[in-house]
């Protein structure tokens, strides 16, 4: 229920005043009005009352002036206090999705880039072993 709907239902008895307090929570793109009220103390024990049953959320308490009793879709408003469950610790890390991850930077002297060195016997070996295969080919099956 939005602060139009809020506002229309009082609009149907008298309004003592222009100004009411509005304490809200975030519902999707918008704010849903959990308590319009006439005084800001009022206000003060209705944000503290929802800051308890809605703590893990953001909660506002907001000053509503209404423009006229005619129209009472017509507002202004201003922030008065905001509930924020994140302040000092930051915004919680999103979940990773699959194939979303970041890649990882190797640590410096490790990684894909890094050159090993493989011992010169190793490679002397390999060499011979060719050359040895290469000259048993030639004897046993190359034939004039």
């Amino acid at each position: 229920m939005g602060l139009d709907a809020v506002a229309h239902a009082v609009g149907e008895r008298s309004l003592e005043s222009q100004r009411k307090f509005a304490v809200q929570k975030p519902q999707g793109k918008k704010w849903e009005t959990l308590a319009l009220v006439d005084n800001l103390s009022a206000g003060k024990r209705e944000f503290s009352e929802a800051v308890r049953s809605h703590g893990r959320g953001y909660v506002r308490l907001i000053q509503v002036d209404f423009e006229s009793e005619e129209a009472l879709s017509n507002y202004d408003w201003r922030l008065v206090e905001l509930h924020d469950p994140y302040k000092g610790k930051g915004r919680p890390k999103p979940t990773v999705v699959a194939g979303s991850e970041r890649p990882v930077k190797p640590k410096k002297g490790k990684g894909p880039g890094e050159k090993v060195a493989v011992p010169i016997k190793t490679w002397m070996l390999a060499c011979l072993l060719a050359v040895a295969v290469g000259v048993m080919w030639v004897v046993t099956y190359h034939r004039p």
